[in-house]
């Protein structure tokens, strides 16, 4: 097997792609980006389309603003059109993935590193792309049970409050807002069907969150030979930070044990666990998640039903400042193409 010169970590949102991430940028050989949205968010043409020197320079500043500042705060990425400018100058590009391409490794030979690690959890859906461009590439698929991921995706809009103050107002209520354990169950759903296709592919691994939790060492060792780099124990010294329902403590390097069935000690009514049950019951089977057994559905249960398609519309209305093709991404989310 070739050597690595990236990896993509992937997965639904909330389901531990970031603390992986921390993990691996742990190693001295890898550098870990903020989570750049490229596919999803910053790219306006097709992937194959020749792009014009402007075209080029926009796009590159961008992803050099995200890498700087966050995605939230994208809108700035005309300060960097100076640093694009020299990138540029440096390798011919041709498309958008060539701009990609370009970006991880002049970032990651920038930081002395060797290996880039994007950390975008819906390149879940662009995995073929990756496979496709980046012959060296690995990608690392984190799959957790759906109901910790709903209580995370629930409390989602309280990380402004709980260490990450450099979120906006605005991203705090539109968490809130896009809340509804239908949407979560239903995405949550997808996105382990796109992880059923690569199941058996070499240059795939699927990690357990909770085995990642409870067997630190052995899984992060299990990774490290998948990616064809050695172990080191610095690896596993990570803040505990990130959590949608406790405080950040970046004073404890940790691999925090709490972070597993979080759902059963509280957080979650019983209609939500049914309904998320309900929408996502043969995924969660697939990967050996036990059901919580129901007599009769919670009578709450009938109102968040009814309630789904406003939520749904309002959701929608605040999405839309969101600078992607929301078609095209819903596409790919709900039709699985």
């Amino acid at each position: 097997m070739n050597k690595t010169d990236q990896i993509f970590i992937v997965g639904s949102s909330r389901s531990g792609t970031t603390m992986l991430s921390r993990i691996l940028g742990n190693h001295s050989k890898i550098f870990t980006f903020r989570e750049l949205h490229f596919f999803s968010r910053l790219l306006n043409s097709s992937l194959s389309s020749e792009l014009s020197n402007e075209e080029s320079q926009h796009l590159l500043a961008k992803l050099l603003c995200v890498q700087k500042n966050g995605i939230f705060f994208q809108n700035k990425y005309k300060n960097f059109y100076n640093e694009a400018a020299k990138l540029l100058l440096k390798d011919p590009v041709k498309n958008a993935l060539d701009i990609y391409s370009l970006f991880l490794n002049e970032m990651t030979k920038l930081r002395s590193n060797e290996i880039a690690c994007e950390q975008t959890p819906n390149n879940m859906y662009y995995v073929q792309e990756i496979l496709d461009y980046f012959p060296n590439a690995k990608i690392i698929n984190m799959v957790r049970d759906q109901r910790d991921v709903l209580l995370s995706q629930k409390n989602k809009w309280k990380r402004k409050f709980l260490g990450a103050s450099k979120i906006p107002l605005s991203e705090a209520i539109r968490s809130y807002v896009n809340y509804h354990p239908i949407t979560t169950a239903k995405i949550w759903d997808s996105s382990l069907r796109h992880t059923t296709k690569y199941m058996d592919h070499p240059r795939v691994k699927i990690v357990n969150f909770e085995e990642l939790i409870k067997d630190s060492e052995f899984v992060v060792n299990e990774i490290c030979s998948f990616l064809r780099i050695d172990y080191q124990d610095k690896m596993l010294k990570v803040p505990v930070v990130g959590s949608s329902t406790t405080l950040d403590r970046k004073d404890r390097l940790e691999i925090d044990k709490e972070k597993v069935e979080k759902w059963k000690k509280g957080g979650l009514n019983n209609a939500e666990i049914y309904i998320s049950q309900l929408f996502a019951s043969n995924m969660m089977r697939y990967f050996s998640y036990e059901l919580k057994k129901f007599k009769s559905p919670p009578v709450l249960s009938f109102i968040y039903l009814f309630t789904f398609p406003v939520k749904l519309f309002f959701a929608f209305l605040l999405n839309l400042n969101i600078k992607v093709s929301i078609l095209k991404n819903l596409k790919k989310i709900f039709l699985k193409q």
